[in-house]
């Protein structure tokens, strides 16, 4: 039954019908994908600058979203908004990134408070994994060991290296990923955005990760598919959010088709709805509308991802 209602929504335009259906979305920042509207009505000023690549992002984020953070109660503001988002539009189980320098900034690197804090985001339509966020941009030598505590307090379903790639050598991060890799967490990294196949192949050699975040620029190198394929990765991928920062040109042209040709595993998924303006179920209808996939390989991947839940 959902196989049709969920094809006949991509057929149909019909995001009433999309929101029916039970999807997943893997690649979500937290305190990033509540919708802009919902921050407007809550009388947050979040600015109308024009997001158009990282730098522009990163930017925006510090001198509009940073402060709201600063406070348990503008934290709280921004995880509410992306877990109701969420649950309006029918995704059931949400992998979702929570920066490590929120507990540094807002709870004063208390671990046990910080967790107690997110431990209250429960809902009954929605599961919440947490993956514990690690930027490249704002990383320093002295959170080493705050970020293995998080790491050790098994609290966290995850972890996940962010923002522009290789800015700091992977060296500095294997660390964390020998540790969760030894807990049995889901590792992940963002790559293959920015840089190309061969920051990939270095991230899977040094990482050894079970996930991809974006990961488009893989298609570059059939080798690297190949090892991807026979590593078991998955791809979370965020056709949007790749063409806003321009990392792809447009939707037409998006290397998720020659992901998917070459067997590739992938999930479609959102990144930072506020930043992007666009939902699970938009992100399916682009995909379907521009003829990048068909409605059924679209609906065989919302089905992967349902599966794979199970392993968080």
């Amino acid at each position: 039954m959902e196989d049709n209602i969920f094809i006949e929504g991509l057929k149909e335009n019909n995001k009433e019908k999309l929101v029916q259906v039970e999807k997943v979305d893997l690649h979500n920042h937290a305190s990033y994908s509540c919708n802009r509207q919902y921050l407007i009505k809550k009388g947050i000023n979040i600015g109308n600058e024009k997001i158009q690549d990282i730098s522009s992002l990163i930017e925006y984020s510090r001198k509009y979203i940073t402060p709201i953070k600063a406070t348990k109660e503008g934290l709280a503001l921004l995880l509410t908004g992306t877990f109701e988002n969420c649950i309006n539009t029918g995704v059931k189980f949400v992998a979702t990134n929570i920066d490590f320098k929120d507990c540094i900034r807002t709870f004063d690197s208390n671990i046990s408070s910080f967790i107690e804090f997110l431990n209250e985001f429960r809902y009954d339509s929605l599961d919440i994994k947490w993956i514990l966020e690690i930027s490249r941009d704002s990383y320093k030598s002295e959170y080493k060991e705050l970020v293995l505590r998080m790491i050790e307090s098994g609290f966290f379903a995850g972890i996940d290296l962010v923002s522009t790639e290789n800015v700091i050598p992977n060296k500095e991060f294997i660390c964390f990923y020998e540790l969760a890799n030894k807990m049995g967490l889901i590792t992940k990294v963002h790559a293959g955005e920015q840089l190309g196949s061969d920051y990939i192949k270095q991230c899977i050699e040094d990482f050894e990760p079970k996930e991809i975040q974006h990961g488009i620029s893989i298609v570059e190198d059939i080798n690297v598919m190949q090892l991807a394929k026979e590593k078991n990765i998955v791809f979370n991928v965020c056709p949007t959010s790749n063409i806003v920062l321009r990392y792809v040109k447009n939707i037409e042209t998006h290397p998720i088709k020659k992901m998917c040709e070459y067997g590739l595993k992938v999930t479609i998924a959102t990144d930072d709805i506020l930043y992007f303006n666009s939902d699970i179920n938009d992100e399916y209808l682009k995909l379907y509308n521009n003829s990048v996939l068909t409605a059924e390989k679209l609906n065989e991947i919302r089905k992967f991802g349902n599966t794979i839940r199970n392993r968080y």
